[in-house]
């Protein structure tokens, strides 16, 4: 049923039922003045608990609950590369109590999957980005490379290159891999893991050479000096790594590499119900113990506007898939 068809449908209903006849799940769907609603907020996270989408969800779910008077249950559905996620907010009721934290992957599974449960641009309210980090190149500590250069000249003059691992096929992190291998010309062998935490411990146990983490999952290998970092994937150092350089400082200008998570509902929801959620998102991200929190762990605070996250899905999808096609990635 287009939206147009749904939208006729509940003005006929609207018209030959009285107030109180109209179920209440429908009136929550079709209210379009943004007031809170009973029932809770359910943040559906793609990802299991532990994780940076997960870190957010967990620092972001008071200051929801007092901006916006209801409850916020955190709803972790792992699997298929954040698909079983988004599939459940898809099809949800457009009245704002079912959200999709997203993660980069949002962009990615496009191109990833040949076949998704849903339309990517056409089934979502982007509603705003959250943060944004750049990705740490997490080595071994007896990787003989200190730094990008060498890692470089370490996969030309290896037979097999270098071994990096990644969160999953599709994860930006192997498409972050693959871009910096592809610019320097050097062969490095992709090998994935079920998400973030079995890829750390892979580097910490010797199985493969780098990763392209986030700083919040190495952080406490780092202090302990059990991972070294070679670089940063962002267009400026981490203010908790200030010696360690960008990947464009050491040879390869323009590299770029952010992951981000943004806040999305169903299509078609109202936009009264979207500027209210905006709001409360940007004003628990505001919050000194969010920013302080959020901060240390290598976060970004970003409170983008709707149209900002929608556009940002675009530009990071065409980006990726450009790196994919280049490198010649097979995903499925």
């Amino acid at each position: 049923m287009s939206s147009a068809e749904r939208t006729r449908r509940r003005r006929l209903l609207l018209k030959i039922l009285p107030l109180g006849a109209l179920p209440g799940p429908m009136f929550h769907a079709t209210a379009a003045d943004g007031a809170a609603s009973h029932r809770p907020i359910v943040l559906v996270l793609p990802f299991p608990p532990g994780g940076s989408v997960d870190i957010v969800a967990r620092q972001l779910q008071p200051g929801l609950k007092a901006a916006l008077g209801q409850t916020v249950v955190v709803d972790n559905k792992p699997g298929a590369g954040g698909l079983i996620a988004s599939s459940t907010v898809a099809r949800a009721r457009p009245d704002g109590n079912t959200l999709l934290m997203a993660f980069d992957t949002h962009a990615i599974n496009p191109f990833a999957y040949k076949q998704l449960p849903y339309d990517t641009f056409r089934d979502f309210s982007p509603i705003s980005q959250l943060v944004r980090f750049p990705l740490v190149i997490a080595a071994n500590p007896a990787l003989p490379a200190s730094n990008v250069r060498e890692l470089v000249a370490l996969a030309k003059a290896r037979h097999d290159g270098v071994r990096y691992a990644s969160s999953g096929i599709g994860s930006l992190n192997q498409l972050a891999a693959e871009a910096l291998a592809t610019e320097a010309g050097v062969h490095m062998l992709h090998v994935p893991y079920k998400g973030g935490g079995p890829a750390v411990q892979a580097v910490l146990s010797n199985e493969v050479d780098i990763f392209f983490s986030s700083y919040a999952a190495v952080q406490a290998h780092v202090a302990a000096r059990t991972i070294k970092v070679l670089g940063v994937t962002g267009t400026s150092r981490l203010r908790q790594l200030p010696q360690v350089p960008t990947v464009a400082e050491q040879g390869l200008k323009g590299f770029e590499a952010y992951s981000w998570i943004g806040v999305f509902g169903p299509a078609d929801l109202p936009a009264a119900t979207v500027t209210r959620l905006h709001g409360a998102l940007v004003e628990s991200l505001r919050q000194p113990r969010v920013v302080e929190a959020l901060g240390a762990q290598g976060f970004e605070i970003v409170g983008g506007s709707p149209s900002e996250l929608g556009q940002l899905v675009r530009r990071e999808h065409d980006k990726w898939q450009a790196v994919a096609r280049k490198a010649n990635i097979q995903f499925e």
